[in-house]
């Protein structure tokens, strides 16, 4: 640990600490090297529904997820198979960040971080639970729009209409079904046929190089409760403006859901990528907002990469996406390049 935390750690005292924990919007646990639980607050049994027996010091990762195994919250299958398949990917300590829905139908993100010691030594695992079940509901609501736009725009197209005044109705239903109506950008699924077309190409002619970048707004979830969501709004039409404003039109800017955004930049190599990265950055810290969002300042984390040959549009959005969670680890506002070099 740095000098300057280690340092905050004595002033504070670590009753403190630990009593502060429990004042967290969040569940935290810490297990160490050996998958032993050393700590939680209250609010992670509450998420999780972990009851008083199940918890004590030093209780085994194991046990917790048999508990959970047993009581069906890994869906179908084997309780004993679902158990070690999780304990062996729990052993190798690598960063992760996903969702998960509970069997009570309450929606948590889930993100945790491997710790080390002085030398670099694997020491623990901290995770921090966070209950997105509004947000995720909100998204559904998104989705089942977008699906009832998608069909208005099919069920036009196949009519093939001739009329003018009709042909205006294709055309705006068709554009409500490709642009996000907060951001302005592309959306996800009209990315996902986008994109493809343009690994297609890549894969076709190696020199036809295609770079990501994937950000998201530092501390989003801070704005929406503290404002509003008409408010997260705002933010989120603001940097649509921006990258409206920075890309080609070769280029596929799209909002990937929430405040996660992706820009799908053709004939740009990984150097030129983190450059445009860099300076998206800069603009989005340089955006002032009205009222009442005036005192906020924004920043964004972000990872680029470059597409590798053979690579499935699911990898590289992962493989971006893995450099964007080591920018927050680095501690935000600022861009990481995703391993892997194409030859």
């Amino acid at each position: 640990m740095p000098s300057e935390p280690r340092e905050r750690v004595q002033q504070l005292g670590l009753p403190e600490l630990v009593r502060a924990m429990q004042y967290l919007p969040a569940g935290i646990s810490v297990i160490d090297s050996d998958l032993l639980f050393r700590f939680w607050n209250d609010r992670f049994c509450q998420y999780l529904d972990f009851p008083d027996r199940l918890m004590y010091d030093g209780v085994p990762l194991e046990d917790l997820f048999r508990f959970n195994a047993l009581r069906g919250e890994f869906g179908p299958g084997d309780p004993e198979t679902q158990v070690r398949e999780r304990i062996g990917l729990a052993r190798q300590f690598v960063p992760h960040r996903f969702r998960r829905t509970r069997g009570n139908g309450a929606v948590l993100q889930v993100t945790g971080s491997p710790m080390s010691d002085e030398q670099g030594r694997i020491t623990g695992f901290v995770t921090i639970y966070e209950d997105v079940t509004t947000e995720a509901c909100q998204q559904l609501e998104l989705e089942q729009a977008h699906q009832q736009l998608l069909a208005a725009y099919e069920e036009l197209r196949r009519a093939q209409l001739d009329n003018s005044e009709l042909e205006k109705d294709r055309s705006k239903y068709y554009q409500l079904a490709v642009r996000d109506a907060v951001s302005g950008l592309y959306t996800r699924h009209y990315m996902e046929d986008a994109a493809a077309r343009l690994l297609e190409q890549h894969e076709r002619d190696r020199s036809e190089k295609v770079a990501l970048l994937v950000f998201d707004v530092d501390r989003f979830k801070h704005i929406n409760d503290n404002h509003g969501h008409l408010a997260g709004d705002t933010v989120l039409r603001r940097i649509g403006d921006l990258l409206n404003g920075h890309t080609r039109r070769i280029d596929i800017a799209v909002r990937n859901g929430g405040d996660e955004f992706a820009v799908f930049l053709p004939k740009l190599d990984l150097r030129q990528c983190q450059q445009f990265a860099e300076r998206v950055r800069s603009e989005v810290r340089a955006l002032r907002l009205a009222a009442p969002l005036g005192t906020v300042e924004l920043s964004i984390s972000a990872g680029v990469a470059e597409h590798l040959p053979g690579e499935s549009l699911h990898d590289f959005l992962q493989r971006a996406d893995s450099a964007l969670y080591a920018a927050k680890r680095a501690g935000r506002d600022r861009v990481a390049c995703a391993p892997g070099t194409p030859d």
